[in-house]
């Protein structure tokens, strides 16, 4: 009698053959530590960096100069402008981008976008006081200050890891670096087919994409949500799932704020990012940030 098969996600087909564990001596690693020293002293000396950057440069110090090859997570309550400041990383991230969209729409993100750029109201872009022209003006304008950002867009189909692979690779061309980022890893991760439960769901999404960020030799800032009724019901951030996430990352950003806050004469709030997890720097360090959300705007205190 045959054992009944339990459901194969499509996380757990990969891209391209993945290599399985080796044996390293220390010795074997002098090459691969000469390399990294030489990329280090190069980037000190030149100012350079080594890889993506946020763009928010106490940040960026405190992570070790950039965003490193792996995952990256950014997490906190709904509200805090996890998907705007992953966002705003991508248009700033100083190489191609490819953000993978699973909740918004690529034309309301690059409206977003837009806002930032020109310094336009979000609401006013979408109003419709302004002549098309006008609009249309703005909109070129936004595309211009971001031309290696691209999105695929995961809203009504999944985007399968195989097929994130192959349009990287084009959005990336022929530049060394690359920033892919999914927001979010829960809502990909339930939109697989499979009929694995949810926990199951995220574990073999998070496998998926610390390949391919292996495969791509990229950092991948991935968009987790954090919220009290996820916690009581058990879902996809409860619990056991956050921690998984935490686990695997190479950093863990967290963005939170005062609750009930009101945005001051500016229209800014206070927004904190502490580093959760860091492993290319000081865990625990906290970068202090105002928010503008009619302008879709994160800026350093």
């Amino acid at each position: 009698m045959g054992s009944a098969r339990t459901p194969e996600s499509p996380h757990s087909q990969p891209a391209a053959a993945v290599p399985g564990p080796r044996l390293v001596k220390l010795a074997g690693l002098l090459e691969d530590w000469q390399a990294d020293a030489e990329a280090a002293h190069q980037a000190k000396t030149t100012g350079k960096p080594r890889g993506p950057v946020t763009g928010l440069s106490t940040l960026d110090r405190e992570l070790g100069g950039c965003l490193h090859p792996g995952v990256n997570i950014v997490h906190g309550t709904p509200g805090v402008g996890k998907t705007a400041f992953c966002l705003q990383v991508a248009a700033s991230c100083g190489c191609p981008a490819l953000f993978v969209t699973c909740e918004m729409a690529p034309l309301e993100l690059f409206r977003r976008v837009t806002a930032r750029v020109t310094g336009t109201f979000l609401g006013r872009l979408k109003s419709g006081e302004l002549t098309p022209a006008e609009s249309l003006a703005l909109a070129q304008r936004g595309a211009q200050a971001a031309p290696l950002l691209a999105f695929a867009d995961a809203t009504t189909a999944f985007a399968a890891p195989a097929w994130i692979r192959e349009v990287a690779l084009a959005v990336r061309g022929d530049s060394p670096h690359l920033l892919l980022v999914v927001d979010s890893i829960h809502s990909w991760a339930e939109a697989a087919p499979g009929g694995l439960t949810e926990y199951d769901a995220l574990n073999a999404g998070l496998a998926a994409l610390r390949a391919l960020a292996h495969e791509l030799s990229c950092p991948v800032l991935a968009v987790a949500e954090r919220n009290r009724a996820s916690m009581e019901r058990g879902g996809l951030s409860a619990g056991a799932g956050t921690r998984k996430i935490e686990y695997g990352a190479e950093a863990v950003i967290d963005l939170s704020r005062p609750e009930d806050t009101k945005p001051d004469a500016k229209g800014e709030v206070p927004v904190t990012a502490k580093l959760a997890k860091n492993r290319h720097g000081a865990v625990g360090g906290v970068v202090k940030l105002r928010w503008h959300g009619a302008l879709q705007r994160f800026e350093e205190v």
